[in-house]
């Protein structure tokens, strides 16, 4: 009589990040931007979101963890995908979010955020302090 039993390796049940999200994410100050992570395997593991700034739990789950209501959980139910939506982002919110799942030790995948003021114009020459040229929809622009 044959053994039916198949053993299984750990990747087939551990849980695990796929690594193809974007983990580098610019957004604009005052504009809303997403973290996302996609957890395969979750089983009954929970995703966090963690600030690495001041080690800061945010979320839990569908949970949101911190008095900061700018930070929100996000999770279509049946999906891998975990977002942390940040309203109205300044600066300073710029940093390390780590999306952690339960396991036992927990594991974790940063994406880094970095959050850049919207470049100020000078009315005379149309360029921002950064000196690149602002160009209407639709002008005609000469080459050398």
């Amino acid at each position: 009589m044959a053994d039916t039993f198949q053993e299984r390796t750990t990747s087939e049940i551990d849980p695990y990040f796929d690594t193809t999200v974007p983990s580098n994410i610019t957004g604009l100050a005052g504009e809303t931007v997403q973290l996302a992570c996609k957890v395969k395997n979750i089983g009954n593991r929970t995703v966090s979101w963690v600030r690495h700034r001041d080690i800061h739990l945010l979320t839990v789950g569908t949970y949101t963890y911190t008095s900061d209501q700018r930070f929100e959980a996000m999770h279509k139910f049946h999906t891998e995908e975990w977002i942390l939506r940040i309203r109205y982002p300044q600066r300073k919110d710029s940093g390390i979010y780590e999306c952690q799942i339960s396991t036992t030790p927990p594991i974790g995948h940063p994406v880094r955020l970095t959050i850049v003021d919207l470049p100020t114009f000078d009315n005379q020459t149309h360029t921002s302090q950064n000196e690149v040229p602002l160009v209407r929809s639709g002008a005609l622009i000469k080459t050398a």
